[in-house]
């Protein structure tokens, strides 16, 4: 199976904090990976780190074979890795359409002045077509108008999602997609999250505290404490791992 995300004895230190101790870790292609542990154990830090906001004290990054140390965050969007956030960044004053046209922008040489300005405007009028089609295919056609704000909390991430997608990734990466959702809307969510990884061919590393939605929706896990890998496998191995009951999962719960 190709490898699209390999991470090779990454160390990321803050000062005397190691927030991620010498890790490993590798996504192939198509899969649906998690990355799991208590809060502070460093998996947004990883994140950050993957996606150029921090650059690791060691090691190694690859993306399809090709490291990406010392990338800009906005090159690194360029080569194919979207990413979500656990509070929600969309452009909240914007409109539905506005905030994915944005990241179509992204993919173009254009310059947010000679856009706005529609200097190439047969450009402009295809990135506006395709900003509908994806509405459309993600069911948000209908709130285009919108002000990203006045939406409930669920079609926010859905719209945050779609945003991502218009980047035209090939890893996405979700940090939490289900905090702050009811149980139904969890559900949701998990289907939604198969979906967009079957239709648009996508690998995907996500970051969560729900397990049900882990342990349902992931074709292999990672467990992370203290920065440490602990342990890593399919769900049932994950569940069934002493160090992991111990440390995260609680016995009670999948003892």
């Amino acid at each position: 199976m190709e490898n699209i995300l390999k991470l090779t004895d990454m160390t990321m230190q803050f000062g005397g904090l190691k927030a991620i101790d010498s890790l490993n870790l590798e996504v192939n292609n198509h899969e649906i990976v998690a990355i799991i542990g208590p809060n502070g154990a460093g998996k947004t830090t990883a994140f950050n780190c993957i996606t150029g906001i921090y650059t690791p004290t060691s090691g190694n990054i690859e993306y399809i074979g090709k490291s990406i140390l010392n990338k800009e965050p906005e090159e690194i969007t360029k080569r194919g890795i979207a990413r979500t956030f656990q509070n929600i960044r969309l452009f909240k004053d914007l409109t539905v359409f506005e905030n994915v046209l944005i990241a179509v922008h992204l993919r173009y040489n254009d310059n947010i002045f000679t856009s706005t300005f529609r200097i190439n405007r047969q450009q402009e009028l295809d990135m506006r077509e395709e900003v509908k089609v994806l509405l459309e295919s993600q069911d948000l056609y209908k709130y285009r108008y919108d002000i990203a704000s006045s939406l409930p909390y669920g079609i926010q991430r859905r719209l945050e999602i779609a945003r991502a997608l218009a980047t035209k990734p090939t890893l996405l990466l979700l940090d939490e997609p289900a905090a702050g959702m009811n149980p139904q809307e969890t559900m949701e969510l998990t289907s939604y999250i198969r979906k967009i990884r079957d239709d648009f061919g996508l690998t995907i590393l996500l970051i969560e505290h729900h397990m049900d939605l882990v342990m349902d929706i992931s074709d292999r896990i990672y467990v992370i404490d203290f920065g440490k890998l602990i342990a890593k496998g399919n769900p049932d191995e994950i569940q069934n791992n002493p160090h992991v009951i111990k440390a995260y999962l609680g016995v009670e719960d999948y003892a």
